[in-house]
């Protein structure tokens, strides 16, 4: 790779899992400010829900400035503003102005997904895009694996305010970075413009492909949502059953529900290497056939077994996840790409809490617990997997992608 491009993927992998630890400080700093503020845990916890709401709501208007004003540009923005919203936010005197200053994060926060992963597949090289997609997939793991600790230790050691202010400042300095790589040209700071002839070719390019691709790509996005944010939701309580867990011992639940989520998240890496190699259909189709046997599994398997199938269960959601941008990226236009991958995150925002009320319902008194759940999920499963077989060969898919600038 070109220096311009290590720049890059170093500047969005740090974004990334900076992301991730500024996203979910709060959510651990929430139980102590429930003693030190003496309101109740579930009126703290709701300060988050405008910030929760504004990455969601905030992807595709960043997309979209991104497409017209720089990926690197909007990039700079999104260091500088969330490290200065975490800032604001160790700051606030009382609940009202943390609420202000969580929505604040959350709306900077926005900026990241839509706009780094647009920005790497248009600058990456082509024999490399998928293990890059799955870099960058590791390094947002770790920020959520990171996101408690660092909270818990700097309120331990300096108190709560510094757990907020001193990852914004950490924040600020990698946006500074990176402005100084723009005014220096290290990093360029305009998007790749295609000449006439190029622009024509993907002009005819996209009136071939059929907008019957984008619907099923949307199909799986929305239910591979809405099937993710189920299964991360019920793993802790899934674990603890199946383990038969002391439900006073959260520290050991919750090392094991991190290590569990750690391990899956190496599918990331994998699934982007073998993207580079293999053809794209075949894998994503491969992803729903082995995790539909796996939902019955985990639907009646209990012991030991539980945490192999979930370790596995995992991997193949993080597999599926540089393949799944990948084919976003080969059939949206390099001009629009930003925009597209808003459309996505803002798609998974909305599938999301179906995710956590699909949870609600399966434990509740009629449905029957985990085994309603997972069988649930595999009937999701074999609609994503139906889906998928939709999708193109990947020779023509080939040709589409060479036609789109990168």
């Amino acid at each position: 790779m070109q220096p311009a491009q290590r720049l890059i993927i170093g500047f969005a992998s740090a974004g990334h899992f900076l992301h991730h630890v500024l996203t979910g400080l709060f959510l651990t700093l929430a139980v102590i400010l429930e003693a030190i503020w003496q309101r109740p845990y579930a009126e703290i916890i709701a300060l988050w829900t405008l910030g929760a709401a504004m990455i969601g709501v905030g992807a595709p208007l960043a997309g979209w400035l991104a497409d017209r004003f720089g990926h690197a540009r909007m990039m700079t923005v999104f260091f500088l503003g969330i490290g200065c919203a975490s800032i604001i936010a160790g700051t606030v005197t009382d609940s009202a102005e943390m609420g202000l200053a969580l929505a604040l994060l959350g709306g900077f926060g926005a900026i990241y997904h839509p706009v780094a992963l647009a920005w790497v597949s248009m600058t990456a090289p082509p024999d490399a895009r998928g293990r890059l997609m799955g870099i960058l997939g590791i390094a947002g793991s770790i920020g959520v694996a990171s996101a408690a600790v660092i909270a818990g230790g700097l309120a331990e050691i300096a108190g709560w305010r510094m757990a907020m202010v001193l990852p914004g400042i950490i924040t600020i300095i990698a946006g500074l970075a990176l402005l100084f790589c723009l005014i220096t040209g290290r990093v360029v700071a305009s998007n790749h413009q295609p000449g006439a002839e190029a622009a024509q070719a993907v002009a005819n390019e996209a009136a071939r492909i059929p907008w019957g691709v984008l619907i099923v790509l949307a199909i799986t996005f929305m239910l591979g949502s809405i099937a993710y944010t189920a299964y991360s939701t019920a793993l802790p309580k899934w674990l603890s059953d199946m383990l038969l867990l002391d439900s006073t011992r959260a520290a050991q639940l919750g090392l094991i529900v991190g290590a569990v989520m750690l391990m899956g998240s190496a599918g990331q890496l994998i699934g982007g290497r073998l993207a580079d190699r293999m053809p794209m259909k075949a894998l994503y189709v491969a992803t729903f056939l082995i995790k539909l046997p796996l939902m019955f599994l985990a639907a009646w398997f209990g012991g030991a077994w539980a945490l192999l199938v979930a370790v596995v269960i995992g991997f193949m959601f993080d597999f599926a996840a540089p393949v799944e941008n990948l084919l976003l990226a080969r059939y949206s236009s390099g001009r629009r790409r930003g925009l597209a991958f808003g459309l996505k995150f803002a798609m998974g925002f909305v599938a999301a809490p179906l995710g956590v009320n699909l949870v609600a319902w399966a434990y509740g008194d009629a449905a029957g617990g985990a085994p309603a759940l997972f069988l649930t999920l595999a009937a999701l499963g074999l609609v994503m997997l139906v889906a998928a077989m939709a999708l193109p060969r990947d020779a023509g898919a080939r040709t589409a992608s060479r036609a789109v600038p990168a």
